[in-house]
């Protein structure tokens, strides 16, 4: 039979468990039904692992952070190596699960400053990602970045995809369709320029 690996004598796939219990519950309930109770049924271990593994709450929400920041850094990585990078910027930055666990990450920070300072830290690097990617899309076409500079046109592009996902969930979808027709025009028009470039 096979075991799981373990790190310093845990049980690394129970860990594994937790988190993902934690993000699920998260998803479909919000921030305020992750307990530690409900977190370890739904991961099927008892609730005494949860602090072995976590000893608070915000310790388990901290990592819950981390890990999905790793995930969002991958992917933006990965937008980057793309040949329509802006696109994929788009497309990756309006995940709407990754949104509405934002969501209720942001709502968790009004209460708990710690996880908004893991926010804060993890955001930033995102947004590092963002604005190398539009930096490079932007000097390759031969644009003025002091007129356009990259992490004001990042924030716009990413930005606008968030708001929709947020706005989606609530029900607003005024304005959805002519907005991804404008952004889609110009990432068109972006992209026909860095072909013609190529």
């Amino acid at each position: 039979m096979a075991t799981s690996r373990t790190d310093g004598g845990k049980n690394v796939n129970a860990r594994t468990r937790l988190l993902e219990a934690t993000v699920e519950i998260m998803y479909e309930e919000g921030y305020a039904a992750a307990t530690s109770r409900k977190v370890a049924a739904r991961a099927g271990v008892k609730q005494a692992l949860v602090y072995y593994y976590f000893p608070t709450m915000d310790d388990l929400f901290l990592e819950v952070v981390r890990s999905g920041a790793e995930v969002t850094l991958e992917r933006q990585r990965r937008a980057l190596e793309e040949n329509d990078p802006l696109r994929a910027l788009w497309l990756v930055s309006g995940d709407a699960r990754g949104t509405k666990l934002n969501t209720e990450f942001m709502a968790l920070a009004n209460h708990r400053k710690v996880i908004g300072a893991e926010m804060k830290a993890s955001a930033e690097r995102v947004r590092d990602i963002e604005t190398a990617a539009v930096t490079m899309v932007l000097r390759s076409q031969g644009v003025d970045l002091d007129k356009y500079p990259p992490i004001v046109m990042a924030m716009v592009l990413t930005g606008m995809a968030r708001n929709l996902r947020n706005e989606q969930a609530v029900g607003l979808t005024a304005g959805h369709a002519e907005l991804t027709a404008f952004v889609n025009r110009i990432l068109d028009e972006f992209d026909s320029a860095r072909t013609a470039n190529t």
